[in-house]
C-alpha cells in the first residue's frame, strides 16, 4: 500500500460493467521526500474508488494485482483506494540515535 494525494475525479461516460456505481480519482501518489517537503509526489494515476474520497483528502492506495482481491470477478483496474487517511505524522530523525 502506498500514500496518495486525490486531485480530481474522472468522468465517463461509457465505463466497463464491473465498475457501475464507483467513481475514478486521478491521484498523485507520495514519493520518498513527500512526507518530509510536501512536493516529491510522482506521476499522477487513476484510482477506483468506492470509498467516497474527496479532492485533496490524503489516502491509502493499492496497486498492480493486489487492487483486483476486492472483486470476487476480474475487474480492469490498476489501483483501489483501500484507505482514507486522517492524518500522517512523520519523524525525520531516529529517536533511538539522537
Amino acid at each position: 500500500m502506498r500514500i496518495a494525494t486525490v486531485i480530481g475525479r474522472v468522468t465517463l461516460s461509457v465505463r466497463h460493467s464491473s465498475l457501475r456505481g464507483e467513481r475514478l480519482l486521478v491521484v498523485l501518489p507520495w514519493g520518498p521526500t513527500t512526507a518530509q517537503t510536501g512536493e516529491g509526489h510522482e506521476y499522477s494515476i487513476v484510482a477506483y474508488d468506492s470509498l467516497g474520497a474527496g479532492v485533496g483528502q490524503t489516502i491509502g492506495i493499492c496497486e498492480s494485482a493486489e487492487a483486483t482481491r476486492p472483486f470476487e470477478k476480474p475487474t480492469p483496474i490498476d489501483a483501489f483506494c483501500a484507505a482514507l487517511i486522517d492524518t500522517v505524522f512523520y519523524q525525520a530523525t531516529d529517536p533511538h540515535t539522537a
